[in-house]
């Protein structure tokens, strides 16, 4: 029995190291594989902008660059309210089995989006504000989906929905509001110079006077 058992050890022993083999490089046995799986159907190509959503890791957003035999280069670009859509300058290398195991959000070339302001009272005219946002946002050669108006508590909300190239993205919303604003008058782009501010010839005998400190000043003897 036991002389059994010692003819197992080396067979017992080479599965083991295979195991032990395929453990350390199952990462990189995935990664193969996805990068198969990501090159036959080409769901996932470079230019797009991605999205992807890992339990435990931070978002990660932003323009393929390369795809490589294990990992796919992606630039980074702002998401939410920290620099939206703008790129950071940071390089993410992403195993490619992650583009297959996680959900990705793939950007089309172009998406939808939408800017708000909020007007206090007195309000102004409602077609004022509502021609005044279509034309910023045609104004800035984007496509015009929606504009909406609605009261919220003490402020009028208006809101337009609008289509943009994913690659300008970058401030589309603050170059929009910004011209909404101005459309609207609800800023006023005339930087008035301040007027000089008269001086009494009292004052200014005081300012030209000079005080020296007495044990700086000279004595005549």
């Amino acid at each position: 029995m036991a002389d059994d058992i010692l003819g197992y050890i080396p067979l017992l022993s080479i599965v083991f190291s295979s195991m032990g083999v395929g453990i350390v490089f199952k990462d990189y046995i995935a990664a193969l594989i996805s990068t198969v799986v990501i090159k036959k159907t080409k769901d996932i190509k470079t230019g797009n902008r991605i999205k992807i959503s890992a339990p435990g890791v931070p978002v990660t957003k932003g323009d393929i660059m390369h795809i490589g035999l294990l990992r796919t280069t992606v630039m980074e670009v702002g998401d939410g309210e920290r620099l939206p859509s703008v790129r950071t300058g940071r390089l993410i290398k992403v195993p490619n089995y992650m583009l297959i195991s996680n959900p990705v959000m793939i950007y089309g070339d172009t998406i939808i989006d939408e800017v708000v302001s909020y007007i206090p009272r007195p309000y102004p005219d409602s077609h004022l504000l509502l021609n005044s946002m279509r034309e910023a946002i045609t104004g800035n050669g984007h496509g015009l989906i929606e504009v909406g108006l609605y009261q919220k508590e003490d402020k009028l909300v208006i809101h337009g929905v609008f289509e943009v190239k994913t690659s300008e993205m970058a401030d589309e919303r603050s170059k929009i509001l910004r011209d909404f604003l101005v459309k609207s008058k609800q800023i006023d782009t005339e930087i008035k110079q301040a007027e000089p501010r008269a001086v009494p010839e009292a004052n200014l005998a005081q300012e030209k006077a000079v005080i020296i400190p007495l044990q700086n000043a000279e004595r005549d003897d």
